[in-house]
């Protein structure tokens, strides 16, 4: 008999039962994502400019009239980078500590950081940063961000007394230019500046998102809007439905489908009209069984818009930093689970990066074997790019190559559970047929596996190796009312498969 498994980038689905799965459901995968109907390796992640003297905590795209810059920042100080050239613009040294959230963005130009403990910084391009205009000494925020012409500070303490509820912004700003003195003076009947407590709800303000028109305002459990009115009130703050936060600072992401939230016991689509969970019955459990309970609020939430992909980074188990992202394709509704190398923060945005030569002659891998495409720019500024800051120091570009950093890429794609409609009777599997594009002569891993009882775990064969280009199956033996498979890279080589069939014989009840 054949059983044709024959849409392999349905995704994962962690957290359910496998003998329920569908066909072409993964029930776990590392290292493997899912689109366009192929479950396929991750591609690898390349170390992009020098090596940073600090190790960052922070990353953000800015762009001046005449370059396009990748700011990093540390605990004690903040440098650009052109792809060029490596400026310190550091000015007064910040203090944070790690926990301290960078936040910030572009503003008429002109580049606004933020840590929470010093007062806020900004950078028009030249010099080093200087404390932000207008800002009053004694004044600290949690979190600054723009939105439309105005700058947004949220949990603001002024003198030490900590409003944990108050939305504060300046007067509108024109073109060009940044906040000076009296833009946050809310009690100038001349400025637009205001202030509002948002404390209808207990919980405290996390960090807010634009959407549209709409800067959307998210607290621990749950959110509001904030729309430009104009005078007399400048801003017009409404309640959202639904009880949904945010987990920390940086966990949520513009898509075209709404914001993509990270909260505090779930992954929700928020559309503006609604949230929406769309993690729950796929990887929600396996995110929050596995999240540090100590670091949890290193995570972060950002996008990958190359592929359609946004990515819940968090520390798993004991991890200080991110060692782990569950990969959300908002085209093709999947779940991938992709492994990392101590990220601290991640961000997209367009590149300028001067690669290694890939010209014919500096070519140096096989014609078999090679994956490296002939003067292939892995590097264009043509499309946005995520790119991810670690703890070794160093900044990296996400899918480019076929290793981490030179490391291979273990990937494997796993299914149990599978009783082909029928999980009374007693399978013997004989080969298994896969459909695999790659590079030619690179070898996958096939292994086989069989359980008698739903909830026991499959007894695994010994592995096999299919050969790309050259083998029409793996021939396997294994015995059991419910059949396991495992897909495994066995080298460097990206693959994808779209379907693969399995050979079996049913041999009664027992």
């Amino acid at each position: 008999m054949l059983a044709r498994i024959d849409n392999c980038g349905v995704g994962v689905a962690a957290d359910l039962s496998p003998e329920e799965l569908g066909n072409g459901v993964w029930s776990s995968a590392l290292n493997v994502r899912f689109n366009n109907g192929y479950a396929e390796r991750f591609k690898g992640t390349t170390q992009v400019f020098t090596t940073p003297a600090v190790t960052p905590y922070f990353l953000t795209p800015y762009t001046t009239a005449t370059k396009r810059y990748w700011v990093h920042a540390g605990l004690t100080s903040v440098y650009v980078d052109d792809g060029t050239t490596r400026t310190n613009i550091t000015g007064t040294a910040p203090t944070g500590a790690i926990d301290d959230r960078w936040t910030g963005g572009s503003l008429n130009g002109v580049l606004v950081l933020n840590n929470g403990v010093d007062k806020p910084m900004s950078w028009a391009g030249t010099s080093t940063l200087a404390t932000l205009g207008g800002w009053d000494t004694n004044w600290r925020a949690d979190v600054l961000r723009p939105f439309k012409g105005y700058l947004v500070a949220l949990g603001v303490t002024k003198s030490g007394t900590k409003y944990p509820h108050m939305v504060k912004w300046c007067t509108k700003l024109e073109p060009g230019t940044i906040s000076a003195a009296g833009d946050w003076d809310e009690t100038d009947p001349a400025k637009d500046a205001g202030e509002v407590d948002l404390a209808e709800t207990p919980d405290l303000i996390v960090d807010c998102l634009p959407m549209g028109d709409a800067n959307i305002i998210y607290k621990e459990r749950s959110m509001y809007s904030m729309v430009e009115t104009g005078q007399p009130y400048i801003f017009r703050f409404a309640r959202l439905h639904g009880e949904s936060g945010m987990l920390a600072r940086g966990c949520a992401v513009q898509t075209p489908l709404g914001h993509v939230v990270l909260s505090a016991g779930d992954v929700v689509l928020n559309t503006g009209q609604g949230v929406s969970s769309i993690a729950n019955g796929l990887v929600r459990k396996y995110i929050f069984n596995n999240i540090s309970s100590t670091n949890y609020k290193r995570s972060f939430v950002t996008a990958n818009p190359q592929k359609n992909e946004v990515w819940i980074c968090f520390p798993y188990g004991d991890s200080s930093s991110c060692n782990r992202a569950c990969v959300w394709n908002w085209v093709d509704k999947t779940w991938a689970i992709r492994e990392l190398q101590s990220v601290t923060y991640g961000a997209f945005g367009q590149i300028n990066y001067a690669a290694s030569s890939d010209t014919w002659g500096s070519d140096t891998g096989t014609w078999d074997s090679d994956e490296t495409t002939w003067n292939e720019n892995e590097y264009s500024p043509a499309e946005a790019r995520l790119l991810m800051c670690h703890s070794s120091p160093m900044l990296s570009l996400v899918d480019t190559g076929t290793s981490d950093f030179g490391s291979l890429i273990s990937a494997n794609a796993t299914r149990t559970g599978m009783h082909f409609g029928d999980p009374e009777s007693v399978k013997t599997v004989t080969a298994i047929r896969p459909k695999i594009n790659g590079t030619y002569g690179s070898n996958i891993t096939v292994q086989v596996g069989a359980s008698m009882y739903p909830d026991a775990a499959p007894v695994w064969q010994a592995p096999q190796t299919f050969t790309i280009g050259q083998s029409i199956k793996v021939d396997t033996f294994a015995t059991g009312r419910f059949i396991a498979v495992r897909f495994s890279n066995a080298g460097y080589a990206n693959w994808r498969m779209k379907s693969f069939d399995i050979e079996y014989t049913k041999v009664g009840a027992y």
